[in-house]
């Protein structure tokens, strides 16, 4: 019930976020890591270059269900994939 709460509550006071610079965020250079995000969900793990991974990080997490609204782990998975790949974080 807390864990509820505190999910409302995060989410409520979130700043709303322009989804034109969520896309601009993502298709900044290498232009090519969109697509590689694309060929993660289906299965192209290895696929992900490590410039891609450090645009990943420099993506806000609001933009993550703008830019893939129906995966909303999307985020959690790529950084995953990019802390275990490339250790960043």
């Amino acid at each position: 019930m807390v864990l509820v709460f505190f999910i409302t509550w995060s989410c409520s006071s979130a700043q709303p976020i322009d989804p034109n610079a969520c896309w601009q965020a993502i298709k900044q250079p290498p232009h090519e890591c969109l697509e590689s995000i694309k060929g993660i969900v289906h299965g192209h793990v290895h696929e992900i270059k490590k410039e891609c991974c450090e645009t990943v990080s420099t993506v806000s997490d609001l933009c993550w269900p703008i830019i893939f609204p129906s995966m909303p782990y999307i985020r959690f998975l790529l950084k995953g994939i990019c802390t275990v790949k490339y250790s960043l974080h």
